[in-house]
């Protein structure tokens, strides 16, 4: 009689314990919307439940969202960057979006990224934003999210912002993950320059519209690589008469690139440095993104690293580079370029409602601000022996200017007003791309359970699996140079599986494990 009323209080604290303790899928559900502090626990509870990774991956892709109540309209959110700064971003679902709906998302990023302050009317300036339009009118998602100096498209903390918003967009909307396209004007191209070469594997293509290839290089110090333009399609727009960056001098960038293996579909229009082609060229840019859906498992991927930060490519990532000499066919497509650009060298205070223009800060480099001896705070009111009264007026002044040239600016310092004297530096000839360190290049494919990689200075690499890639029942043959470095059956790791799902949150690439090779 003892033991049946131990039997039967066992199982009514196995009934409480359950009863207490969520199942596996009820964990599940809950650690898509936890914060970080909240996934170890919830990890660990799924984990011992022990489900069929099949189950799980069924359950993630069939996951909910809620309806949202703003449709059509800018919604103002703000997020705290990594280093420890809030900053504005702003998301807008279109009128029709549907939350069962898998839908396109459009992110872009701005121009004007260096200045020293935050855009101060996010909704305004996203209101008037032509791709958030192009975005509307085709029914899309679009993601604005806002930077600054400190917090630019090609810095640590810039960057990391970005993608974690598309993360935050992925988790609360039901985004489409192979329609994914990232698109900007100015300091927003050179941005989708950086991450077609650099981070490409949320994105299905990209929209560079009056950019240089190289901002990501030459101001954000990264190792990019034109030969990476081969593995996501980009649109590139420049125009004739651009005081920044003009048809003529991004032309061999573009053709440099061509030659690499980049899938560029390039044109160049009438015009400055601004978006006035928008109406005629938008309707273009929204035909050619919808071409281009991502290809989830591309059965050829060429990638160039100087190491594991910007090593990955879809299912494919360099994780060691060695030094020595490379392959024959490990070539550096780089470029000469003349800068003529006129610069003084400062950034505005976009807040001054005053006549002139206010100096914020000076810019970091070797301008004529600093040299002539111009201070923020100081407010330039002439150049030249003409009136300044805005922006406009500087930028018409600076438009009559070449390089080498002599100049003039009258600056209100106080009560004071000064003649600053200074000269635009004579041409310089630089690389598109910096090269401060070896990189590896890997040409990798796959069929019939077989991958097969080419290497060039890599010293380890990483295949990424998913099932609908890799049969799974038989073993995966992987080969180096030539060499057979893995032959065996890859078994699901759920751990795996889940944790790369809570960092890229792509519910269409959901990798069942990955696969390390060492090759030195």
């Amino acid at each position: 009689m003892r033991t049946l009323t131990t039997a039967f209080t066992l199982f009514l604290v196995a009934v409480a314990a359950s009863a207490a303790s969520p199942g596996w899928q009820e964990a599940l559900d809950q650690l898509l919307s936890a914060s970080p502090d909240a996934q170890e626990a919830l990890l660990a509870r799924i984990e011992r439940s022990g489900p069929a990774w099949t189950d799980v991956v069924t359950r993630i892709q069939a996951a909910g969202f809620p309806d949202v109540s703003e449709k059509g309209t800018p919604v103002l959110r703000t997020t705290v960057c990594r280093d420890g700064v809030e900053r504005p971003w702003v998301v807008v679902a279109p009128a029709g979006y549907d939350p069962t709906v898998p839908t396109p998302l459009l992110v872009i990023l701005h121009g004007g990224v260096s200045r020293p302050t935050i855009e101060e009317d996010p909704l305004a300036s996203v209101r008037e934003d032509e791709l958030g339009a192009l975005a509307r009118d085709r029914g899309w998602l679009a993601l604005h999210p806002f930077g600054q100096a400190g917090a630019t498209w090609w810095d640590e903390v810039g960057m990391a912002n970005v993608s974690n918003l598309v993360r935050t967009v992925k988790r609360e909307y039901n985004v489409d993950d192979d329609r994914v396209w990232m698109a900007g004007f100015s300091d927003g191209a050179s941005a989708a320059f950086l991450h077609a070469m650099g981070a490409p594997s949320d994105y299905a293509a990209f929209v560079a519209l009056n950019g240089h290839m190289g901002v990501g290089s030459l101001d954000g110090n990264l190792p990019l690589y034109a030969t990476n333009l081969a593995n996501t399609p980009l649109y590139a727009v420049t125009t004739f008469n651009d005081q920044l960056y003009p048809s003529e001098r991004m032309r061999p960038s573009i053709v440099m690139a061509r030659e690499a293996g980049g899938d560029i579909l390039y044109r160049e229009l009438d015009g400055k440095h601004e978006f006035s082609y928008a109406d005629d060229e938008l309707p273009r840019v929204g035909r050619f993104l919808e071409r281009h859906p991502r290809d989830p498992l591309p059965s050829r991927i060429v990638w160039e690293a100087a190491g594991p930060e910007f090593g990955r490519c879809r299912w494919f990532a360099i994780d060691r580079v060695t030094t020595g000499e490379p392959e024959p066919w490990h070539i550096d497509h780089n470029v000469a370029m003349v800068d003529e650009s006129v610069a003084i060298g400062f950034q505005p205070d976009d807040a001054f409602d005053g006549k002139g223009v206010k100096v914020a800060s000076l810019a970091e480099g070797e301008y004529p601000a600093a040299a002539m001896g111009i201070e923020p705070g100081d407010v330039i009111v002439a150049a030249g022996g003409k009136t300044i009264d805005t922006m406009d007026d500087l930028g018409a002044f600076k438009a009559g200017m070449k390089r080498g040239d002599p100049f003039d600016l009258t600056v209100l310092r106080g009560e004071e007003r000064l003649v600053l004297k200074g000269k635009i530096p004579e041409p310089t000839n630089y690389l598109v791309f910096k090269r401060d360190a070896p990189s590896g290049l890997a040409r990798s494919s796959f069929a019939a359970n077989s991958i097969d990689v080419e290497t060039s200075r890599v010293g380890a690499f990483r295949v990424f699996v998913h099932p609908d890639m890799v049969r799974l029942d038989r073993n995966l043959v992987i080969r180096a140079n030539g060499t057979t470095v893995f032959d065996a059956r890859v078994a699901p790791d759920l751990d795996f599986l889940l944790r790369n799902f809570l960092k890229n949150r792509d519910r269409a690439l959901l990798y069942v494990a990955e696969v390390r090779i060492p090759l030195e």
